[in-house]
């Protein structure tokens, strides 16, 4: 080979080098995902579905797999969507990736079952984390992390029925630095399951972390699916059981609907300030920023599920939808045409947009125990085209067949869901 030869060569693998690392480069790290009910209106066009996004990043897990999961749920009698997902896990967990399942208790007998063919696998480890005995609340987090550089969170349970039964919303970031503030979360929970003491959590909680988290003060930097540029951090729950350092989600929420200007859309399974679960109450935070928001002339559109329709929640719902300037509608999902499904063909995103660039895509419904004695998290991001995406979402909802305005003056009937 002659030099010249030589540096030809050289020159093109330079080149195919730079062509990849620019090409790696203008992939977006921020995108929305949603579940789509079938046989339904829903579907944003070009926002991925979890299913798909969720294999995508297990395939190409190389190092560790850490998931937090309320509950895991196979389709009985078949082998539905989930089961992918779990085949998925144990071919990387064969393939020497290591494998972590936080789960919570609620649900346990189920789950089991359900990651049954990975119980006995070398490189996956399953912990319960029993939060009623610890706070009163449940682990109540949907998110995944990939390697340290990929994260998802949002709305969907890992269950079959989120994967094709039910209307999730969530988002999947492409960042280290992010995902290893997600890391810090899962660590602390992860070693709380181990050793169930709320003392010495609480006191870990507060120890600095070795490294500058993303938060609110420092959000990282990332580009959507149309290469602009936007803000992002992560926020978490419970602040009692949560690492010092990290953003506490119920904060972040008011201050960005105390910001809102013009709009707010509020997309959630639930919604109360009178306490469901943990002590009796009423949850002024959240509310009294809604109804503020409204005040000072913001226009309130707010969807909850048909689930949100028993008592007192119905009453309180009604006390916003008397007000000026706030709408609330209830939504009620098509049955499955293969007939009535537990449990599923329901609203469960839980999102809120802010005017046009601001919005929080998280893992809790609304109310005073998801966000002071329950797991959950959260991804807050400042960004026209996240925003524009899930006001698409949430506007295909709000004027189509399926939501109904609240009616003050009418007595509704909850579904019946399983």
């Amino acid at each position: 080979m002659t030099l010249r030869s030589r540096w030809l060569g050289s020159l093109a693998v330079l080149l195919c080098t730079a062509v990849s690392v620019h090409a790696a480069d203008t992939r977006p790290s921020f995108q929305i995902v949603e579940s789509v009910p079938t046989g339904t209106i829903y579907g944003e066009p070009g926002a991925p579905r979890t299913q798909a996004v969720w294999l995508d990043m297990i395939g190409h897990a190389q190092k560790r797999i850490d998931i937090a999961a309320f509950y895991f749920s196979q389709k009985p009698g078949a082998s539905g969507p989930l089961a992918r997902v779990v085949q998925a896990l144990a071919a990387r967990a064969k393939a020497g990736v290591k494998v972590r399942i936080l789960m919570g208790t609620t649900f346990a007998k189920e789950t089991h079952a359900a990651l049954a063919p990975l119980a006995t696998l070398a490189n996956v480890q399953i912990r319960e984390l029993p939060m009623h005995s610890l706070t009163g609340g449940v682990l109540h987090a949907k998110y995944m992390v990939v390697d340290g550089t990929s994260v998802f969170v949002g709305s969907q349970n890992w269950d079959w029925r989120a994967l094709t039964e039910i209307h999730e919303v969530g988002a999947r970031i492409t960042n280290a630095r992010f995902a290893r503030t997600f890391d810090a979360a899962f660590a602390f929970d992860w070693n709380v399951a181990a050793d169930r003491s709320l003392p010495k959590a609480q006191r870990r909680a507060v120890n600095a972390l070795a490294f500058s988290p993303i938060g609110m003060g420092n959000p990282v930097t990332l580009t959507d699916t149309h290469g602009q540029t936007l803000t992002a951090f992560p926020a978490f729950s419970p602040p009692a059981l949560t690492p010092r350092g990290l953003t506490a989600e119920q904060p972040a929420l008011v201050q960005m609907i105390r910001h809102a200007r013009h709009s707010l859309m509020i997309q959630v399974m639930t919604f109360t300030a009178i306490h469901d679960y943990g002590p009796k109450g009423w949850w002024s935070e959240v509310d009294s920023a809604v109804r503020d928001a409204a005040a000072r002339g913001v226009k309130v559109r707010i969807i909850i599920a048909d689930w949100a329709l028993r008592e007192p929640m119905q009453a309180y719902l009604k006390s916003l939808a008397v007000l000026p300037n706030i709408s609330v509608k209830f939504s009620r999902v098509p049955p499955a045409a293969s007939g009535f499904i537990p449990y599923a063909r329901v609203e469960h995103a839980k999102y809120a947009v802010a005017d046009d660039d601001a919005a929080y895509i998280g893992t809790g419904n609304w109310g005073w125990s998801y966000f002071n004695d329950t797991v959950d998290a959260s991804v807050f991001v400042h960004g026209t085209g996240p925003a524009d995406t899930l006001t698409r979402i949430f506007d295909r909802d709000w004027d189509g067949p399926y939501t109904h305005v609240l009616d003050i003056g009418t007595q509704y009937m909850p579904p019946k869901n399983h």
